[in-house]
């Protein structure tokens, strides 16, 4: 990218932001993972340049920075906005949690409040180690070390590992996707799971809400009841 071109991105970043106010969204997230534009400044093994904008890490996070800065300057205040990153490569000689942590702290003296913690899809010679919550580790690091609040992803499946990595610290927010293109209502039957009913259910819904509160219920004073009998049993 020329200088013009980069002066030409920056401005489209900005005309995005504007009008996603105006649309009226409340919070505003700036990609800089999984191999797009601001990705590829990122990590040494995609940014190839060899001027003031390649090479160190901080040159690396130079331009990233500025777009974040130019963005920032146009998104309203009273609004949050966070950077999404790949927290490493899983790469030799790629992005490391230590490189992500450092990132985070230029993005938090900028006015980024939220770091959400990807990882990986940066270069086709990655090999991530997958698993449940594999990515929570460095959503900790960066909450930890560089003091910003984080939001974990990616293989989290069900409230009860929501709860546990907020309530252990490892995040400040969670988000999930996959969970909710197999069941649009997660949120809904967690809130069940859990009898809280402090959640808006569809108008139409409101007696299948009644009904699974009552069902979850039942199900777990029936798993109660049978456990009691098997401890006895032992005795």
């Amino acid at each position: 990218m020329s200088r013009d071109d980069m002066d030409e991105t920056i401005a489209q970043f900005c005309s995005a932001a504007i009008r996603a106010d105006r649309a009226g969204f409340d919070m505003l997230e700036l990609h800089m993972a999984h191999g797009y534009l601001l990705a590829s400044f990122l990590s040494p093994i995609t940014n190839r340049r060899r001027d003031a904008y390649g090479g160190s890490l901080a040159n690396r996070m130079r331009y990233p920075l500025e777009v974040f800065e130019a963005v920032r300057a146009v998104w309203p205040r009273k609004k949050p906005m966070s950077v999404r990153v790949s927290a490493t490569d899983w790469i030799p000689g790629g992005t490391t949690g230590a490189d992500t942590v450092e990132i985070a702290r230029a993005m938090k003296a900028t006015g980024c409040d939220l770091i959400d913690v990807s990882t990986g899809q940066t270069d086709p010679a990655s090999k991530p180690v997958y698993g449940r919550m594999y990515q929570a580790a460095f959503s900790e690091q960066v909450r930890l070390e560089a003091g910003i609040a984080t939001m974990a992803v990616g293989a989290i499946t069900t409230a009860d590992q929501v709860n546990t990595l907020l309530i252990s610290g490892r995040a400040d927010l969670v988000a999930l996707a996959r969970p909710h293109l197999a069941d649009p209502y997660f949120t809904l039957h967690a809130a069940a799971e859990y009898d809280f009913r402090g959640i808006g259910w569809p108008v139409q819904y409101h007696t299948g809400a009644t009904q699974l509160h009552t069902t979850v219920r039942r199900a777990k004073e029936e798993a109660e009841r049978k456990a009691q009998l098997l401890a006895a049993r032992a005795h």
